[in-house]
């Protein structure tokens, strides 16, 4: 059953607050309002029933590429040529917002997922990585950056992300170089530099080096027992540093699922400046291996799953090495300072920290290359000059074809789709995602039932940037600013209904406020099963988590949200978006309100965190909160 709260206006708020998002090529016309469910955007979906792969063409002078035509243009997947059913340059100029309707100015206490962000060709992201950067390479980007925007390039719009112990945005989507500087310099908001815990520096090796050769050499006959010491602390350093980066591997891959679901709801190509000294492993798959996976075999699904969410959300990533022109270990003041050894044994560890820089650069370098190739993006390394990769990756990366086309593979099976583009005549280069995944239809249905993981969970966490991938509306109000948990609370069973407070910490204490939370999903994000008659199923799950100012849960809940429609309900559906409401009990502490709903049938998520600040004070009326 589906509830429909009292004196909410959705139909009026989904047609108006969801026409961002339902915008073709940016240019909508004005005398026909979308509604929830008519967005026509081309996105290159999982389960491929179109295609969209977008193509910056550069000439020999490394400048892009304009007028092209459409039959200049060849598609293969899989070595099958392609009917091209969509055709589209983008010059990266500005795009006429005339007629564009962006979510409008919602009422008071209303609030909405759905990105304000003015129509362009591309958006640029700065990804700040410190979960993979020594510090000192971090403050060399920042300076980078400062740089880069005191003479920004007109006409991008740009959101920095900092990636520590998890994703934060910093600064949203914003052509204002004050606004993108301030974001920088507020060390609040955790955009200024930190430590890696998980990330090994080169006077860490040194260190590590030292302490094996140290004991190696302490038995003056050379004897067994040395040797055999020296081998176990090698043998256990090596462990340590590998769970170390498996760590980081997987903290990076959750951070980058993270960030397709906050750019999934923006139309368009979404251009990712990942600044970061250490690339751990490829972790996307590299099309050009018998195996795409050679190499992350411990995280094929994750890889699989994040690259499929990158790309329905039209994400090109540039890597772009932090530390600038790298330097040997061999020539680091702070390595060298912490080496205390002489002679042979010296010698011996000179050539090993040689030979290993060595080995990790190409490391770095093939992921960086593999991920750029993967994703349609370009590397950028043995460079001090920061901010013009910068300045590259918002320009080029802004003037593109975007070529769609419906697959004459329509299988479910999973399998990686290798995607080919050529020019029928010219030299130039092309850079365009390499491959995508088709949807498996068993795996689907297997993850439905029993999920691995829960995407809920992980976005509901406090600070995490908003998913998007489902759109809804919230109306956050309070019911009774005056409440207190009684006396019974503990045993909710011999408290009155009306004193059992809402939520599902046991241990609530003090005064609290009920809040009502009206939450309305569009339908065009849900993912519905069909039977012969027209009826659809599925079933959403919603959550509700109050937070303190400190990040701290206060209060929770968890519901299931059943959708099972006949048809004349699933027409309705279509027009108003299914809709419900939830109640949570918050103490005073409380300072926002987090709200999020994930489709059991797809895994899709959206939620929304809210400043409790910014929710009127204005109560509903008893009969309205029943």
């Amino acid at each position: 059953m589906i509830y429909r709260a009292p004196n909410f206006p959705f139909a009026l708020l989904v047609a108006c607050s969801f026409a961002a998002v339902a915008v073709q090529s940016q240019t909508p016309a004005p005398t026909q309002p979308a509604t929830p469910d008519s967005a026509t955007v081309p996105v290159f979906k999982a389960n491929a029933q179109t295609v969209v792969v977008n193509v910056v063409v550069t000439g020999r002078d490394g400048k892009p590429v304009h007028g092209l035509p459409r039959d200049r243009f060849l598609v293969a997947e899989d070595g099958h040529q392609q009917a091209i059913t969509s055709f589209e340059e983008h010059s990266g100029a500005a795009v006429d917002a005339a007629g564009f309707t962006n979510v409008p100015k919602l009422p008071p206490n209303f609030f909405t997922n759905v990105p304000r962000v003015q129509p362009n060709d591309a958006l640029t992201v700065l990804l700040l990585d410190s979960l993979n950067t020594p510090v000192v390479d971090q403050a060399h980007v920042r300076e980078e950056m400062k740089r880069y925007l005191q003479n920004p390039i007109r006409n991008r719009r740009i959101a920095i992300f900092t990636l520590g112990s998890h994703l934060r945005l910093i600064q949203g989507f914003t052509d204002d170089p004050g606004a993108l500087a301030a974001a920088l310099k507020t060390l609040k908001n955790g955009s200024g530099p930190q430590n890696s815990d998980l990330l090994q520096t080169r006077a860490d090796s040194t260190l590590m080096q030292t302490a094996v050769s140290q004991i190696a050499t302490s038995d003056p006959n050379g004897g067994p027992t040395a040797a055999e010491a020296a081998a176990a602390l090698a043998q256990f350093f090596s462990e340590q540093t590998s769970s170390q980066t498996s760590l980081r591997i997987s903290m990076t891959i959750d951070a980058f699922q993270q960030l397709a679901r906050y750019l999934s709801g923006i139309p368009g190509r979404k251009n990712v400046a990942w600044f970061s000294t250490s690339f751990p492993l490829a972790i996307f798959p590299d099309p050009n291996q018998s195996n795409e996976f050679a190499g992350v075999d411990d995280f094929q699904e994750k890889v699989r799953k994040t690259d499929a969410m990158l790309a329905a959300a039209q994400v090109a990533i540039y890597p772009i090495a932090a530390e600038g022109t790298a330097t040997d270990s061999l020539f680091d003041v702070e390595t060298h300072a912490q080496a205390a050894i002489s002679g042979e044994t010296a010698q011996k560890q000179e050539i090993s920290s040689l030979q290993g820089d060595s080995q990790q650069r190409v490391s770095n370098h093939t992921a960086m290359e593999v991920v750029a190739a993967d994703t349609g993006g370009k590397a950028t390394y043995n460079s001090n000059g920061l901010a013009e990769a910068l300045a590259e990756v918002a320009n080029s990366g802004s003037e593109y074809y975007a070529l769609s086309y419906t697959p004459t593979n329509s299988a479910e099976d999973g399998r990686y789709r290798k995607v080919e583009v050529k020019l029928t005549e010219g030299k130039v280069k092309l850079a365009y995602r390499r491959g995508y995944y088709a949807a498996d239809s068993k795996l689907e249905k297997a993850e439905a039932k029993h999920p691995q993981v829960d995407p809920l969970a992980i976005s509901m966490r406090p600070g995490f940037p908003d998913s998007t991938e489902v759109p809804l509306v919230v109306r956050v109000r309070r019911t009774n600013p005056a409440a207190r948990v009684p006396a019974t609370a503990t045993q909710p069973s011999a408290a009155p209904a009306s004193a059992v407070p809402a939520g599902e910490n046991t241990k609530l204490t003090g005064p609290l406020t009920r809040y009502a939370v009206d939450v309305i999903v569009a339908a065009r994000g849900l993912k519905l099963s069909a039977d012969a008659d027209g009826s659809r199923h599925g079933k959403l799950y919603a959550a509700l988590v109050a937070y303190d100012a400190d990040g701290h849960p206060l209060n929770w809940m968890e519901r299931e949200v059943p959708l099972d429609m006949d048809a004349k309900r699933f027409a309705a559906i279509q027009e108003t978006g299914v809709n419900f409401r939830l109640e949570l009990d918050i103490p005073n502490a409380g300072a926002s309100l987090r709200t999020g709903i994930m489709d059991a049938n797809s895994g899709h998520t959206g939620t929304l965190q809210v400043s409790l600040n910014q929710v009127t004070s204005a109560s509903v009326n008893a009969s309205q909160t029943k």
